[in-house]
């Protein structure tokens, strides 16, 4: 069994591969500039690849663009047996053309993951694909019980107060605040991100996803071979408790070669790397938009991926 984290530039998409089937943890983005950078993939040509053929599970963080983008595409290509999300809600068409023809904050980018949204649970739903919200009550199992998942910090309560704004939102479109709510909604997005902590055979993973705010998260932390920073390495991507109780061998910040809006900044890299090497650990850091730094290798590398056998082995994955 696998776990890859994908380069798809700024954004995030995580697979767990067992044989021929996989569980998708978010799809990055799905513009077009993003994958003509060098060693990107898009999350269903990543998946063809590998020679996945069935999506066990499709996993939706939160609903921001770089992480919503490119499940639409592999929702058409694979069978999905089963979607989680943090809201499970439809909009109508109405509204969403509504709002992008007549923006009144600047929530273009947002919108565009809702559109994207929206066309993945129209999909999901004419497959007749079983759509559940999750939240930290919840705990998942697959292929045996090789694969525990299980959501950090944000209730069930959370999500539903962040539902009924959602909704009321865009069944008011028209109004002006209605759109300013909009824009709190995005801005405030990444503290509701579903933060996963994840075992895939013995070996853990702890899934930060956009999780800003996961400090406050402290007790449900836990022990983890691998860490993958929150925010894309921004500023606020590795507070001291995900090194102080993870006490990872790897750590994995998903950011592109650019380094968008200041993602893999240096001084979250330098201090993982410190604390490799004052623990007298052989691990590495990994950005999955430069990884050959890493591999040293003159071939395009779209992902990373972990052997999850007798060793938690890393390699690359050329994109050729």
């Amino acid at each position: 069994m696998q776990l890859y984290f994908v380069n798809v530039g700024y954004g995030e998409s995580i697979v767990i591969k067992n044989a021929a089937k996989a569980i998708i943890i978010d799809g990055g983005p799905d513009d077009k500039e993003t994958y003509e950078e060098k060693g990107t993939i898009r999350l269903h040509e990543f998946l063809k690849k590998i020679k996945v053929t069935t999506i066990e599970a499709m996993i939706l963080t939160h609903l921001h663009y770089d992480h919503v983008g490119g499940l639409y595409k592999a929702a058409v290509d694979f069978p999905v047996k089963t979607f989680y999300t943090s809201i499970v809600s439809d909009f109508s068409s109405q509204s969403v053309n509504y709002i992008n023809e007549n923006p009144q904050e600047n929530i273009s980018t947002f919108m565009r993951g809702i559109a994207l949204y929206k066309k993945l649970l129209k999909t999901l739903t004419k497959n007749k694909v079983p759509c559940h919200e999750i939240a930290k009550e919840n705990r998942l199992s697959f292929f045996d019980g090789q694969v525990q998942i299980k959501t950090i910090g944000i209730t069930k309560d959370d999500l539903l107060k962040r539902k009924i704004m959602l909704e009321n939102a865009f069944l008011d479109y028209q109004n002006s605040d209605s759109q300013k709510i909009l824009l709190q909604f995005d801005k405030s997005e990444n503290l509701f991100s579903l933060a996963q902590f994840v075992t895939v055979n013995n070996y853990s993973f702890m899934l930060t996803a956009d999780q800003s705010g996961i400090a406050r998260f402290i007790d449900e932390l836990r022990q983890a071979d691998v860490v993958k920073l929150t925010h894309h390495g921004q500023i606020d991507g590795m507070p001291s408790c995900l090194i102080d109780i993870c006490k990872p061998y790897f750590f994995i910040i998903c950011a592109d070669s650019k380094r968008t809006y200041n993602s893999a900044r240096p001084e979250i890299i330098a201090k993982a790397e410190d604390y490799l090497k004052k623990e007298s650990i052989a691990g590495q850091v990994f950005i999955t938009g430069m990884l050959n730094r890493n591999f040293s290798l003159n071939e395009e590398i779209c992902a990373v991926g972990f052997e999850c056998k007798e060793n938690l082995l890393p390699f690359a994955v050329l994109k050729k």
